[in-house]
């Protein structure tokens, strides 16, 4: 196998020298869509929600607000925040925060695991303003994008309660400084976002040669499934109505791509996913959400109509 795998490494290093023209314009297009469309999205709310978490206000606040979460989830309310801190962080980000409470010593791996596959979002930033208000140019659209991706990771959540999730009891641990976290919340969003830039460099250079042997017509699939920023932004310029387009831009971030989903199991050791899990969970999300947006979408039709 190692052999194989070897074999193959060195094929694509053949290929990438000699399809060097390809490269560098995949590799263009991807710090130019990663720089203009991925980072002025997300940059800034993830250094605040880490800033929140290391605080513990996120904690605080989710004990305030979540109480029910135990009832109907069997989430401990501060245990929720970790929900609520990877619904605007994201993915890859979302997981590297659980994969660090269990490496804290925090929260237990299984329960930690449970989190991460229920969890696979993009962030409110990028599907409402990205996607909304930039791509579509619809911020209804943008909600119904947002509202349809809670609602799948809720069902996700409900269906695996069987497996509680609590917060460990563990030693008090100073409240760093405000400015410390806010240092070490610079730090953790740009290594995540560097993490993120350079996955979609890759995929971007493997989509456009593989490009260069597979059918025109296979390739906008391709690019839905391989990275879903390029994916979305490929959907928002087709000649179908608003509601198709948008329809399909929430099976894509169901599904997430494979880009995330490399991103999140090469990013994550403590929590030793299972890909083959990982991957049942991203079918059964993009399933939900492309239900929740369908009925969502058929009530804004019917509101507008």
């Amino acid at each position: 196998m190692k052999n194989i795998l070897s074999l193959a490494l060195l094929l694509l290093l053949t290929i990438l020298l000699a399809c060097g023209a390809t490269t560098f314009d995949a590799s263009a297009q991807a710090l130019t869509l990663w720089f203009e469309k991925l980072v002025p999205s997300l940059f800034a709310g993830m250094v605040l929600i880490r800033i929140l978490d290391e605080q513990g206000i996120l904690r605080w606040l989710a004990q305030i607000g979540f109480g029910w979460s135990e009832a109907v989830f069997h989430i401990s309310p501060q245990a929720f925040s970790l929900v609520v801190a990877s619904f605007f962080l994201g993915s890859p980000a979302g997981q590297i925060l659980i994969d660090e409470y269990v490496a804290d010593h925090r929260l237990d791996p299984p329960a930690a695991r449970r989190l991460a596959l229920c969890v696979c979002v993009s962030t409110p930033t990028f599907v409402l303003i990205t996607c909304g208000a930039v791509l579509l140019q619809s911020m209804p659209m943008g909600l119904a994008l947002w509202l349809a991706q809670l609602l799948a990771v809720m069902m996700l959540l409900f269906f695996t309660r069987g497996l509680p999730v609590r917060l460990k009891d563990t030693p008090l641990h100073p409240v760093p400084s405000l400015f410390e976290s806010l240092r070490t919340s610079v730090i953790q969003s740009g290594i995540s976002l560097y993490f993120i830039g350079a996955y979609l460099l890759m995929a971007l250079v493997l989509i456009q040669l593989a490009a260069l042997i597979i059918p025109a017509r296979g390739l906008l699939p391709l690019q839905c499934i391989g990275e879903f920023s390029l994916g979305v932004e490929q959907v928002s310029h087709l000649p179908l109505p608003l509601s198709r387009r948008t329809l399909f831009m929430g099976l894509i971030l169901g599904f997430a791509s494979f880009s995330v989903h490399l991103q999140v199991l090469s990013l994550t050791p403590h929590l030793q996913l299972r890909y083959r899990t990982f991957f049942l969970f991203r079918i059964a999300q993009c399933l939900l959400s492309g239900m929740i947006l369908s009925l969502l979408l058929i009530l804004l039709c019917w509101r507008t109509g």
